[in-house]
């Protein structure tokens, strides 16, 4: 059965003209009120915030290790020009060796095509499911 439909009976009729209308309506739809109809049928956990904390330190780092590679690309005209060579050329050593050269300390894997260049930086976590920066950025 349809989740919503076992309250079906709670929705007001088209046809009422009670001057409280509204307010029985908002009193009646679960939908409406603050707490899940049913709480033993609540689909989420309890809130806990200690993992997704633990997720957005561990993107922090992804940031700065994103970063260097961004400032490298816009200050380096040179890196950029032979990033973008070899990348086009399909030479994926060379471009493993090209953005390891950044001074980036995470795992990287870089994929490409003709109009862009596809970057995903791993964090230290990522094994647990946790964390992946990743930036496509076209030319």
């Amino acid at each position: 059965m349809h989740y919503l439909s076992r309250f079906a009976h709670n929705f007001p009729s088209k046809h009422r003209s009670d001057d409280n209308h509204e307010q029985k309506a908002h009193h009646n739809n679960p939908l409406l009120q603050n707490e899940h109809p049913n709480p033993e049928e609540h689909l989420f956990p309890p809130v806990n915030t200690s993992q997704f904390n633990a997720s957005a330190k561990e993107y922090k780092a992804l940031l700065k290790e994103a970063q260097i590679l961004i400032e490298k690309i816009l200050n380096s005209p040179d890196f950029a020009q032979t990033l973008m060579h070899e990348a086009q050329l399909s030479n994926q050593q060379k471009v493993d060796e090209l953005i390891a050269s950044t001074g980036i300390t995470l795992k990287v894997k870089t994929t490409y095509s003709p109009s862009s260049v596809h970057i995903e930086i791993f964090s230290e976590e990522s094994k647990s499911g946790c964390c992946i920066l990743e930036m496509k950025l076209y030319w």
